[in-house]
């Protein structure tokens, strides 16, 4: 017995042992066939963490599990993770693999994915990952006999699913941080009952910079009656929730060889008008579960009929509001005698049938009443629209109504306008068969935001509408403390509104004073004190504007900078600004300037400028302007006026500073003279000469031309007079502000220090040497630059003034000899 035992216990090691070693066998096999597989399918970097196989996790069924499933982009979207898969598992009946007549697993998990949807402003997706089908497809005869073989599985769950969806065509963003699934019924069967619970959190959506959905939360509860043998879905007792908004659905949905085929309805079980505005964004409704409501709705919808590409189905809503009501409580006014009656509705086929109408939308605030209608037809081919806005807004009176926060407003508007026509009549400037007239009055306007911290005041402003243009008569305003006077035109503003074309402009604007610098820097706190210059950020040029400014201004504020009398050429259009012969007073003398600042790649702005300047200060230059600091540092230790013609282009940083390896140009500095004192760099020939005069010296006249290559400084060779005395100078600076400059001079010999002087008075003929030739070799960087004197030429000088003396010398004294060697021979 005892025997039988050993051999019996032996035989079970045996099978646990090989239960547990079997799947680490044929991981890598599997593994490695998994990644095949995936890779024929789709063109993407496909990488896989792990694969796990275990008898005993789910024995006797054999667990099954995928790890770290991370799908890659290529090309443009070499960098973008399209999807990660944190786990896919399943657990496999071994025993009805090895019948061959079905496979039993459990229930097909997918857990903790994230994926990441772009559409970039070209089109393309990165989901668009599919391989084309490349070889020939080889069609074999069927068999007469239809295969029994089954996979029957209990539940399909989906656990911590998450979305990014980012579309640039339609300027569209989604995010949903979690979605949790949970389908389950007998998939092997011809007809079922399949349930359905999903619950997904944190939906945001914004679209066009309008945010929709901020955090919503959806919920489907459904049991659905599956013909999966024909692929029909009828819809049973089910429960569709958003937000508060809570809906029942009834109705089918089938599965056809190349559409779908739907016939849905949707109704709204709650009718209170408070479930409703659980859907309006917070931006401009905040705090619903405070309010105090009253009123009644009705909202539905339908689809109807097949859906395939190029053919959408029949579809509509509708939504009624009657006896609307909003009250805050801690607020005294109240937004009452709400009335909202839209409906949509498509006939099926292309979307050019469909009909939106807003037949009424009005609400009233303390007795100022606000109506609008719109109406559109054919909104694909020739929008043909109608409608009206006509009300009185007393801001102030809203604040009283609706909880702003840190928002302050007032102010009053008052418009009565209506419009009807086809946009066609516009697009062909046939503006008589577009009917557009009323105006929209502006008056005693405040608005500050805490992201807007400077505010606006437009004093008055008038819009008169009509077909071609919208008028704008008068425009009086404070934006910060920059005041603004427009007045002008804008045309192509209806199809710009339906379509999206650009909008024209041609306006005349002037100003007393304009500061730049509070729409070109970031917020800071009010306690924050520094002499430094305050970060920057990129100010972005809308791609589809096309606008022309002819500017007056008296005064503009730029980085520490004080700029006068501007006059000039504006063109905003295509996500460039345009300067031409733009004219100005600054930094003590005078500059015109023609050139371009563009935004066409937000990421990497670009300026491409002609400047023509004269008579600049040049230390005013140096602490109003920051690039300067950075291209020439020894201007901070200068006086005196520059004239210059330079050309220059350069991309900028997101704080608008060039980046500096990108900078290139040429031009040229033209002086009268300067005075340049206590700088590094003639400090250091000071010390080097033992000479202190040379540490504040006047520079002459001089004409300079240099070359900007990839932020590095060229200096061509030029003649002037420093301290002086004659000198060419010429170098280079790179990029990195490293030095590399010779001076070339002649000195006096007693400007070279005592130890050169008395090194000299030894020489024989020093005294006929006046001035002395040296070079001055300046390197370094411009933080700590280096100065060391090349004597050679002014040694070579003394060589040649001891070599001529020593033959004069040598005469005189054969001379002498000759002349005593006659006397005592005659």
């Amino acid at each position: 017995m005892k025997k039988f035992l050993k051999i019996f216990g032996g035989i079970i090691l045996v099978l646990i042992l090989l239960l547990a070693l079997l799947p680490y066998l044929f991981k890598d096999q599997i593994m490695d066939r998994v990644k095949v597989e995936m890779d024929k399918a789709v063109d993407a970097k496909i990488e896989i963490a792990d694969v796990s196989l275990s008898m005993f996790k789910s024995f006797p069924k054999l667990f099954v599990e995928i790890q770290g499933i991370s799908i890659v982009g290529k090309g443009e979207f070499t960098n973008d993770t399209l999807a990660y898969v944190g786990s896919l598992y399943t657990a496999v009946d071994l025993g009805s693999a090895i019948s061959g007549k079905q496979l039993n697993v459990g229930a097909i998990v997918l857990a903790k994915t994230k994926v990441n949807a772009l559409v970039l402003e070209s089109g393309k997706a990165n989901w668009d990952i599919s391989k084309a089908e490349t070889e020939e497809v080889v069609v074999e005869e069927e068999s007469t006999e239809a295969s029994d073989f089954k996979i029957i599985f209990e539940e399909v769950r989906v656990e911590d699913f998450a979305l990014e969806y980012h579309d640039a065509t339609l300027k569209a963003n989604l995010v949903l941080t979690d979605l949790d699934l949970s389908l389950n019924g007998d998939f092997s069967a011809k007809e079922t009952n399949l349930n359905i619970n999903s619950t997904a959190t944190g939906i945001t959506f914004d679209f066009e910079g309008i945010k929709y959905l901020k955090n919503a939360n959806l919920g489907l509860e459904a049991a659905i009656g599956a013909d999966l043998e024909n692929m029909v879905f009828n819809f049973k007792e089910n429960k569709l929730t958003l937000n508060d908004l809570e809906f029942g659905m009834m109705g089918s949905f089938a599965i056809l060889e190349d559409a779908y085929n739907v016939d849905l309805k949707l109704d709204a079980k709650k009718t209170e008008f408070k479930s409703l505005l659980s859907m309006v964004p917070e931006e401009f409704l905040k705090d619903v579960k405070g309010l105090e409501t009253k009123g009644n709705l009705v909202l539905n919808a339908f689809v109807k009929g097949e859906y395939r590409e190029g053919h959408m189905p029949a579809f509509g809503a509708k939504l009624k509001v009657v006896d609307g009501h909003i009250k805050y409580p801690e607020l005294p006014e109240t937004i009452n005698n709400i009335k909202i009656d839209a409906e949509v509705n498509h006939p099926g086929g292309d979307l050019d049938a469909l009909v939106t109408d807003v037949n009424a939308f009005h609400f009233e605030v303390a007795n100022n009443p606000i109506d609008t209608e719109i109406h559109i037809k054919t909104p694909m081919s020739d929008p043909e629209i109608t409608g009206l806005c006509k009300g009185v807004i007393d801001f102030a009176k809203i604040r009283h109504a609706i909880p702003m926060d840190s928002i302050k407003i007032a102010g009053m508007v008052t418009s009565d306008i209506s419009f009807n026509g086809r946009l066609s009549a516009i697009e062909k400037e046939e503006y008589e068969k577009f009917m557009a007239k009323g105006d929209l009055k502006l008056k005693d306007f405040e608005f500050t935001t805490p992201d807007f911290p400077q505010g606006i005041k437009i004093v008055r402003s008038v819009l008169s509408f009509t077909p071609r243009f919208i008028s704008l008569n008068s425009f009086n305003s404070l934006i910060g403390k920059s005041d603004v006077q427009l007045n002008g035109k804008i045309e192509n503003y209806i199809p710009y509104a339906l379509k999206g074309k650009t909008l024209k402009g041609n306006f005349k604007m002037s100003s007393n004073t304009f500061d730049l610098n509070e729409f070109m820097t970031e917020s800071q706190p009010e306690t924050a004190k520094s002499t430094d210059t305050i970060p920057m950020s990129v100010i972005t040029v809308p791609a589809n504007l096309d606008i022309r400014f002819v500017a007056s201004m008296q005064k503009i504020k730029y980085d520490k900078m004080l700029i006068e009398d501007v006059k000039g050429l504006i063109v905003v259009k295509n996500s460039v600004a345009k300067l031409t012969n733009l004219s100005m007073n600054m930094l003590k003398g005078q500059m015109t300037t023609n050139g371009s600042y563009s935004t066409k790649d937000v990421k990497k702005p670009n300026f491409d400028f002609g400047l023509d300047v004269k008579d600049f200060d040049i230390k005013s230059t140096y602490e109003s302007l920051s690039m300067v600091k950075k291209m020439i540092p020894m201007a901070l230790n200068c006086d005196g006026k520059v004239s210059s013609d330079l050309k220059i282009k350069s991309q900028l940083n997101e704080e608008m500073s060039p980046v500096m390896n990108t900078l290139n140009g040429q031009g040229s500095f033209h002086s009268r003279g300067i005075i340049i004192k206590d700088s590094k760099a003639f400090v250091a020939l000071a010390k080097a000469l033992k000479n202190d005069s040379y540490k504040r010296i006047s520079v002459a006249k001089f004409d300079m031309d240099f070359v900007i290559t990839n932020g590095n400084l060229i200096v061509k060779p030029f003649n002037t007079k420093i301290a002086g005395h004659e000198a060419t100078i010429f170098g280079t600076q790179s990029v990195d502000g490293k030095l590399d400059f010779t001076m070339n001079m002649k000195l006096p010999k007693e400007e070279l220090g005592s130890d050169v002087t008395k090194f000299l008075d030894k020489i024989p003929g020093n005294k006929s040497i006046d001035k002395l030739d040296i070079s001055v070799k300046i390197t370094g960087t411009t933080e700590d630059p280096k100065v060391n004197l090349d004597l050679s030429k002014a040694i070579q000088q003394a060589k040649d003034a001891a070599l001529k003396e020593l033959k004069k010398k040598g005469k005189k004294d054969l001379e002498k000899k000759a002349k005593d060697l006659f006397k005592k021979l005659f």
